[in-house]
């Protein structure tokens, strides 16, 4: 009888722990939250993940929630089952990925991997904190499986949805909508993180917060917020940095004309465009954007953009200044900036994103001219840098001369590659080393910068094939194991990324995780990164390790672009006070007189 008992015992253990593998459940202060375990294999090497998916961390932003800042969900009436996604937030589905997806204003959901494993610290797992790209108009947490990443890092990784374009960021620069409710979506996933990954498993004082292109603006504006104590201990932004030209406006009240016009209301006061826009349904708004682009392409989204705007309050002025205050004077924010720790980076073509927005159904054929470049390409990146401001003549000349190989001037296929250089300087090489010059230029701050460059099997956007480094979004299929679903991403099934790709994967894996436990990426040392240091990154040295197939170490990046940009280009703008004419073998061949207050005729 008594074996009989112990054998009951033993079968009843054996039931409990594979139900408890199963069904994962932890208790928060908001109620009970049960998951799955799923099994993830990463280098052929399997591992068991507990997945906890679509937590609800805001009340649904819904009737009078819409066009205001975020509020807790609070707790759960019984006990949550987050086994599947949330509904992404409502978005133009410009992405094949997304073609077939449903979304909700319901969306503010958060999505949480718990790795099976023993944590490094007793004080629990570090987290990983992962904010989505897409231009602050697109994206979802879902789309990035954080499975691999937390098993093999063993790290908890949290993903999260937040309010998007203009439901998420409305500002008609008054009280009843002053926009940036995106950002703040972010700040109170960050704070129910905080309050609730301890029954997780995970420890609140080791937060790192990353992202990627938008994702990795919202890292660095949520790294600029001093309310943010606490919350986080370093960032990781990937290909976008804060001093981006163009992308903050005081208020987006044209862009809210604009919607209430197509939706046939009355746009002569301010408050019966916001009755408009509050009553729309949120299919409406987004018919908006799909006609416009439909109707004049990625140029006519321009029209239906909401970012991040200069609210006062999250963003107190313009962050295209950020450098220039950081030189000349003491600013709060920046203080608050660097006593984070931060890892930056882009990647080596990133530019070449911007050829899908050419109009060639052939990029591979892509030929640029000589007058394309002097009448299109070289003012419309004046347009970005400067805006409304008359530029020069010198300075246009200095930026033909800056863009052009010397050895073949005319050669339509090396203009190509000069329009892919041109719009990486502006939009993402300059404002990445303005950032990490910024923030390094402090004493006792841990700054570490990269660059990515290779030429990856399969790309992540449209590229052509003479593109010789990676493009925009290329990292992160490393950066999350290729843990992707390639099928409805690239059409491309029973996928296997090559071998190097794998063995280089691992290597950012370690960088990344070792950077959320300790805050340095080497640390602690393991078989994927033993054999190379990756080394601070300060103004006087400026090292940066290169991620490809063999990693390696260099300085300087972006070093000379970023003086010319910033420095040369300034300097000539600003002397150019007096009339002058000018002509150029390469030029435009109108001549243009400039006078003293700047203005050209």
């Amino acid at each position: 009888m008594a074996n009989f008992l112990a054998g009951i015992f033993i079968l009843l253990c054996l039931v409990n722990r594979y139900l408890s593998a199963e069904i994962p459940s932890v208790t928060t202060a908001l109620g009970t939250i049960t998951g799955a375990t799923k099994r993830v294999v990463f280098q052929k090497k399997p591992y068991d993940v507990d997945r906890y998916l679509g937590i609800p961390y805001a009340k649904p932003p819904t009737g009078e929630l819409r066009f205001k800042r975020p509020e807790p969900y609070g707790p759960f009436p019984g006990a949550y089952s987050a086994t599947n996604f949330g509904l992404s937030c409502p978005q133009h589905l410009f992405l094949p990925v997304m073609a077939e997806e449903q979304t909700s204003e319901d969306c503010l959901f958060l999505n949480i991997y718990v790795p099976r494993q023993e944590p490094d610290q007793p004080s629990g797992h570090a987290i990983m904190f992962f904010i989505h790209g897409g231009g602050f108009t697109m994206g979802s947490g879902k789309i990035y499986d954080g499975g691999v990443l937390s098993s093999v890092g063993n790290v908890i990784v949290v993903t999260i949805n937040y309010r998007l374009g203009l439901l998420g960021f409305l500002d008609i620069d008054n009280v009843k909508s002053s926009g940036n409710f995106g950002l703040f979506d972010q700040r109170l996933a960050l704070q129910w993180v905080n309050e609730n990954i301890g029954a997780f498993g995970g420890d609140k004082d080791r937060v790192t917060i990353f992202g990627e292109s938008a994702g990795s603006i919202s890292v660095s504006l949520q790294m600029m917020f001093p309310q943010n104590e606490g919350l986080f201990r370093s960032g990781i932004s990937e290909s976008g940095a804060l001093t981006l030209p163009g992308l903050f406006l005081e208020n987006n009240i044209e862009a809210a004309k604009y919607f209430a016009e197509n939706m046939s209301c009355s746009v002569e006061d301010m408050d019966e465009v916001f009755s408009c826009l509050q009553s729309a349904t949120p299919e409406s708004i987004i018919k908006v954007v799909a006609d416009a682009v439909a109707s004049g392409g990625m140029a006519a989204s321009v029209k239906v953009g909401s970012s991040p705007t200069i609210d006062g309050e999250f963003i107190k002025t313009n962050p295209a200044d950020l450098y220039r205050k950081a030189v000349t004077g003491e600013s709060e924010e920046i203080n608050f900036f660097r006593t984070r720790k931060l890892m930056n980076g882009v990647n080596g073509k990133e530019g070449a994103m911007f050829l899908m927005m050419l109009g060639s159904d052939n990029l591979d054929e892509l030929e640029i001219t000589r007058e394309q470049m002097n009448t299109q390409q070289i003012p419309g990146a004046t347009a970005v840098v400067y805006g409304q401001r008359t530029v020069p003549e010198v300075v246009k000349q200095l930026l033909i001369a800056e863009y052009t190989d010397w050895e073949n001037p005319d050669d339509p296929k090396k203009l190509r590659e000069q329009v892919v250089r041109l719009f990486g300087d502006i939009y993402f090489n300059v404002p990445a080393i303005e950032m990490s010059r910024i923030h390094s230029n402090a004493s006792n701050v841990d700054s570490y910068l990269y660059n990515f460059v290779p030429v990856l099997d399969k790309r992540l956007l449209p590229t052509p094939n003479w593109v010789n480094m990676s493009n925009h979004g290329d990292e992160l299929g490393p950066v999350f194991g290729y843990n992707f679903d390639f099928e409805a991403l690239l059409n491309i099934s029973d996928y296997t990324p090559p071998e190097w790709e794998l063995e280089m994967s691992e290597r950012m894996m370690a960088y990344w995780t070792n950077f959320a436990k300790t805050g340095d990426p080497n640390k602690p040392v393991s078989d994927a990164v033993s054999s190379v240091v990756w080394p601070k990154y300060d103004i006087t040295s400026q090292s940066y390790i290169k991620f490809d197939r063999k990693d390696s170490f260099g300085q300087y990046l972006f070093a000379r672009e970023t003086d010319f940009w910033k420095n040369t280009l300034s300097a000539v703008f600003d002397a150019t006070e007096v009339p002058t004419t000018i002509t150029s073998l390469y030029g435009s061949k109108d001549e243009q007189t400039c006078e003293k207050d700047g203005t050209c005729g």
